[in-house]
């Protein structure tokens, strides 16, 4: 049967052409969400400052939450004891110890931060020997006031050996003179700022604290081994000995919570891929049996079973698709790695993190990709090959048939599971996880929709047929032709459907979350400019003075961070931990993002902390309680409320005074400092004062109130897009596979538009009837898409923000229309007008 089937290809090269095509469009699709998911599940982030040091002990970023399994990373870099160094230099086969620190800093030209794309920051001169550092022009950094940049810093900076420049960092702002320039032996992920070691252990906190401890072991010591002595010697202390490429988790701890980002990203465009890849897949094979239902009637009157016939279906849908998954290995991973590093740009993925696509994920996906061919053909081919063969010859052209058992089945759980879902979404999810679910219920939604895809495109085109016939004689040709090809109509609308589906409902969640975000943001702008902190942070003393600008009423500290509760028990506590803020007790007055509703932010102190309303309602606690928190560098503090606020479901955020919570961080400053202004003074000209003072601290800025709201909205812009491009690689396969399947069912049907120019119809009547046919087919599918779309977002709206309605313009559902449509339109029109510029009696004798 195989070789027979082999045997007629050559007749039947469209599609042919169109099954290939999809299934390696979606074989390249599932690899390259392998490449993503390998990744994510790696974290691998290879060292680069402290590659020459086998071994580098550094503070333990894991920490379980109160529940005792929920394992999360912590957001701020956890410090390890520089004391330890001493200990660790005692051990047998160590030769040596440095301690690293790690600072965010900046040059300073022309009072403004030189520009960069990577971030800049500060070390001692003893760490650029551990690599990839060698030192190019000049000499070290080894006296007072002297600083080493690594070559393209102090090219942008237009700086050479012997110049003056001022560098921002540790509070301070202090000018240095250049003694020699590094060059990095490849590229790395940051600008790098060497100081001196007195003037580096001069701008740290007094707190016996390092970032890093590089490890060197004497010849013939091996890391395993010395990792394990080590281990000895940290004991309980919240800190890991690190070998490997896990040594990069040293110098970049902040790339552990994106891994988590990266994993959630994977496993949704994972989800898509595999839903849209198996009906894209479908639709064409589908087709392709539907185009071969007399030549399998023919097969089966001549003796052939339904075994050998599904057995012939997918032994060529095997070989098809084993060449499609064997090419799509070469460009996949370009593909995934180019995705990887717009999510990069996004800020959803880590700069540091290696792209990984290894053997494995490479085979599990193309074994993936096949066992969804092979579904796909198994679907398609089932009817055809079950059928008996007098009522197979008799149903050729026209079908008629019942659904099978099986696609009821499976459309039912579809629903089921969309169903679900959607409960899980309003009942149990909490915040931005709310969109997992809202996305899998729409694609369940849709797919269940797919699966009854011919039942339900007969009702549609029952309905649409008496519109139809108002068209006269074009109209009442595509009403029957529509209703008598209804198998072949629901193979073109399910792609439809599915782009149709999955673009509105993910898009406008998007657009929804940033409308949100905006308003959310704005109403808790209390404050009527800023000014920001230059690198590192603002020095000691700078809120006070700023208190004292003209037309400035309160001004207060403003500190940003990430922190967990410990105790009590908090249910509504995700991985992402709680939001929390820093600000002052003395200026909270028209400057605290939040209006307290019981006690008051101005006892703000100490260890002191103010919570939603809701929040504190699920923990027990009220003014006066207790709470025991988390700090985002591990810190673990006991705290008393004073004061209860109103805040938005999935936007509570948690208060604590700036100088605890800037103790916490990374640059253990003030970075931002919010103002009011004073009665009678507009914000135009308070933002005018602050500008006039940012003049006197070198690479600080003002900024007034809509700057503030843009910043943070163009910041949750650039996180929503990267998602949003995972959705358009997603979009741009369901848009391919539509095409494949409506190009397919025309060219098809080159044999009958023969027939009906013979039997009188002119081109002109053909491409209108056809116009026809593509018109209501777009619109069955926008409809039914539609339909999928709502189901996934009304659970979403009502979960996250208590909205019936998305937020977002019209213009995004009215852009979706016009691209489907169009696209519907083009692959019917463009192979119609074609098949028609064949002679009619050479078209009625046409074989596919």
């Amino acid at each position: 049967m195989f070789m027979l089937a082999m045997r007629t290809l050559r007749f039947r090269k469209g599609s042919f052409v169109a099954s290939f095509l999809a299934m390696f469009l979606g074989s390249v699709l599932l690899m390259s969400w392998g490449g993503l998911f390998e990744s994510g599940i790696k974290n691998v982030v290879p060292p680069e400052r402290l590659a020459a040091a086998p071994v580098v002990v550094a503070g333990d970023q894991a920490y379980k939450l109160s529940d005792g399994s929920t394992e999360v990373k912590l957001p701020e870099r956890v410090p390890v004891e520089a004391a330890v160094a001493a200990e660790i230099a005692a051990l047998p086969g160590v030769a040596k110890t440095v301690v690293d620190v790690s600072l965010p800093a900046g040059v300073i030209k022309d009072k403004e931060k030189v520009k960069g794309d990577r971030p800049t920051v500060a070390h001692g001169w003893d760490s650029a020997a551990l690599a990839p550092y060698r030192l190019g022009d000049g000499k070290g950094a080894l006296r007072s006031g002297e600083i080493v940049l690594d070559s393209d810093l102090a090219g942008r900076a237009g700086l050479k050996v012997g110049d003056e420049t001022t560098v921002a960092a540790g509070g301070t702002t202090r000018t240095y003179r250049l003694a020699g320039t590094a060059e990095a032996d490849h590229v790395t992920n940051q600008d790098a700022v060497f100081f001196s070691q007195a003037d580096i252990a001069g701008l740290l906190p007094d707190k016996g604290e390092a970032a890093a401890i590089a490890v060197l072991p004497e010849p013939g010591t091996e890391a395993g081994q010395l990792r394990e002595r080590i281990d000895t010697v940290l004991g309980d202390r919240p800190a890991v000995a690190l070998t490997g490429d896990d040594r990069g988790l040293a110098e970049f701890p902040e790339a552990q919570r994106y891994t988590m980002n990266l994993q959630i990203v994977s496993i949704v465009f994972g989800g898509m891929v595999t839903a849209v890849a198996l009906f894209g897949v479908a639709s064409p094979l589908a087709l392709a049996v539907q185009q071969r239902h007399r030549e399998m009637a023919l097969l089966r009157a001549s003796g052939a079973t339904p075994r050998q016939l599904r057995r012939m279906v997918l032994s060529e849908t095997f070989v098809l698709s084993l060449v499609a998954t064997a090419l799509a290995i070469l460009p996949s991973p370009y593909l995934s790695r180019w995705i990887m590093e717009r999510l990069v740009d996004g800020q959803v993925a880590s700069a540091q993190m290696t792209f990984q696509l290894g053997w494995i994920s490479i085979a599990g996906t193309a074994v993936l990709a096949l066992a969804t061919a092979l579904g796909a053909a198994g679907l398609a081919s089932r009817r055809a090959t079950q059928v008996r063969a007098t009522e197979a010859l008799a149903d050729a052209d026209v079908q008629r048939r019942p659904l099978g058992k099986a696609r009821i089945f499976f459309a039912v759980l579809c629903f089921l599971g969309s169903a679900s879902t959607g409960v899980m979404t309003v009942t149990v999810m909490q915040g931005p996880l709310a969109g997992s679910t809202a996305g899998s219920s729409t694609t369940l939604f849709v797919m269940g929709l797919a699966l009854l895809g011919p039942r339900i495109a007969q009702g549609m085109l029952a309905l649409l047929s008496g519109p139809m016939r108002l068209f006269g004689l074009s109209g009442r040709l595509a009403a029957l032709n529509t209703r008598a090809r209804t198998a072949r109509i629901a193979a073109v609308i399910t792609p439809i459907m599915l782009l149709t589906g999955i673009s509105c409902a993910d898009l406008y969640m998007g657009t929804t979350e940033v409308a949100m975000a905006k308003e959310r943001y704005s109403e808790n702008m209390h404050a009527d400019a800023a000014l920001i902190a230059p690198p590192g942070g603002f020095a000691p003393g700078t809120l006070e003075k700023v208190r004292e600008v003209p037309d400035v009423a309160a001004a207060s500290a403003f500190v940003t961070s990430v922190g967990y509760i410990d105790s009590p028990k908090d249910s509504k506590q995700t991985k992402d931990g709680w939001p929390t803020q820093g600000i002052t007790a003395a200026g909270s007055a028209g400057t605290a993002p939040v209006t307290p509703t019981d006690g008051d932010l101005g006892m703000l102190r100490g260890n002191t902390v103010a919570l939603a309303e809701t929040h504190a309602e699920s923990l027990g606690r009220g003014v006066g309680d207790t709470i025991t928190m988390r700090l985002g560098d591990r810190e673990r503090v006991t705290l008393e409320v004073t004061a209860l606020f109103k805040a938005r479901d999935g936007f509570e955020t948690i208060l604590l005074p700036a100088d605890l919570l800037a103790a916490h961080t990374d640059t253990g400053l003030t970075t931002r400092i919010m103002v009011k202004a004073a009665p009678g003074v507009s914000v135009d000209e308070v933002t005018a004062s602050l500008t006039k003072f940012a003049g006197t601290v070198p690479g600080a800025e003002a900024a007034d109130r809509d700057a503030l709201t843009d910043s943070y909205v163009n910041a949750f812009n650039t996180e929503v897009l990267a998602s949003y491009l995972v959705v358009v690689v997603v979009i741009g396969f369901g848009a391919l596979a539509m095409v494949n399947a409506l190009v397919t069912a025309t060219v098809r049907r080159t044999r009958e538009f023969g027939l009906q120019r013979l039997a009188g119809s002119t081109r002109k009547q053909v491409l209108r009837m056809v116009g026809m046919e593509a018109s209501v087919i777009a619109f069955s599918g926008l409809v039914l898409g539609t339909i999928g779309a709502i189901v996934g977002l009304l659970p979403f709206l009502l979960s996250r923000f208590d909205l019936m309605v998305p937020r977002g313009s019209v213009f995004v559902y009215i852009g979706i229309i016009a691209f489907v449509a169009l696209l519907t339109l083009t692959a019917t029109i463009m192979p119609t007008r074609r098949a028609l510029r064949v002679r009619a009696i050479e078209a009625a004798g046409h074989t596919q």
